[in-house]
């Protein structure tokens, strides 16, 4: 059992320039972005961990903490200038001014700091486990956001749902997730945290969430633990249109890889097409990791369905995927760039 108390790094204050909003408290740990997102501020971002930076703005005055010094989302020249900051990385020391460009209102639910509880660890494989966590209070999302889980040495990783959420919100968020060798996270949600252990959960947070009208066709593109969100988003959207066409292609490495066939299933059961390529089929077959294709799971999409300027896309899954598959979607006029919704995992 781990020490129930998370690290505090203490509190500050951030003021937007250029907005109405006045100083907004951020509390321990709290980042620029989550505090001014909580107040309601339309702030952009992508990834909200460091990678992407959409969510780079200028400091003005103060000084802020990064929580990741060598944040890819910040270039060298960014660095140079030494006033350009990550929000999603950056959390007030003392006051803070920053100016951020503002977006469109954001939908859904504004994040949230709750307190919540390990509950369980089910290995899917040798890499993979689902990892279930329970919230003190009520937590609503979109089916395909994310949260991030702060564990009990402040560490703090994202993870996407795997279902939507209970009616009227849920406290119950499950979560599919692979072990990286030597990884802070990993070290905690593979073997540190027991049954009953506190961490903190951060969220929701995504913009790649279920949002389709009924009467048009989605295609989803899931690699590695890129199926989480994407099981959350098709189960959502055959919820609400149960006629829709749905076609679900799901990418893996290795036969092993394969993980959740039974939730895949059930989609199909519903009337989704599901599509299942591994990129190595060699070795025996194995119970459970039903395999319909070898190759790449990109590569089979395209050539079933070459045009999908009438589709909405769903993409999750590793970098390399999704900028793969976002330059023959995009960049190569097969899909409308306002309908191909991105989740790309760092």
């Amino acid at each position: 059992m781990v020490a129930a108390s998370l690290i505090s790094v203490g509190t500050g204050t951030v003021e937007f320039a250029g907005t109405e909003c006045g100083p907004i408290e951020a509390g321990a740990g709290e980042t620029v972005l989550y505090s001014g997102l909580r107040s309601g501020l339309p702030l952009p971002y992508g990834c909200a961990s460091g990678g992407c930076g959409s969510c780079k703005a200028s400091l003005l005055a103060g000084r802020v903490r990064s929580l990741w010094d060598a944040a890819p989302g910040l270039t060298d020249r960014d660095r140079r200038r030494g006033d350009r900051i990550l929000m999603c990385q950056s959390v007030p020391v003392g006051r803070c001014v920053v100016q951020a460009p503002l977006g469109d209102r954001p939908e859904g639910p504004a994040p949230v700091r709750v307190p919540a509880v390990f509950r369980e660890r089910h290995r899917l494989g040798a890499d993979t486990a689902l990892i279930t966590v329970c919230t003190e209070q009520r937590l609503t999302w979109m089916p395909g956001q994310f949260v991030h889980l702060v564990l009990p040495d402040g560490v703090r990783r994202a993870y996407s749902m795997t279902r939507p959420p209970a009616p009227r919100a849920g406290r119950t968020l499950e979560f599919l997730v692979r072990a990286v060798p030597g990884g802070s996270a990993s070290r905690w949600l593979f073997g540190g945290l027991a049954e009953g252990d506190r961490i903190l959960v951060e969220g929701p947070y995504g913009k790649a969430h279920a949002q389709s009208p009924p009467d048009r066709p989605v295609v989803c593109l899931a690699g590695g633990t890129g199926l989480g969100p994407v099981l959350a988003i098709a189960d959502r959207l055959q919820a609400e249109s149960a006629g829709r066409e749905l076609r679900v292609y799901v990418g893996a490495r290795r036969r092993e890889d394969v993980v959740l066939t039974d939730r895949l299933a059930v989609l199909r059961d519903r009337g989704a097409s599901v599509v299942v390529v591994v990129e190595d089929a060699t070795g025996p077959e194995l119970a459970g990791k039903e395999v319909h294709r070898t190759g790449l799971a990109l590569d089979h999409l395209l050539s079933d369905l070459p045009d999908l300027t009438g589709h909405d896309v769903y993409l999750a899954g590793p970098p390399a995927m999704v900028t793969a598959a976002l330059r023959r979607l995009v960049r190569g006029g097969r899909a409308a760039a306002d309908r191909v919704f991105v989740d790309k995992f760092l």
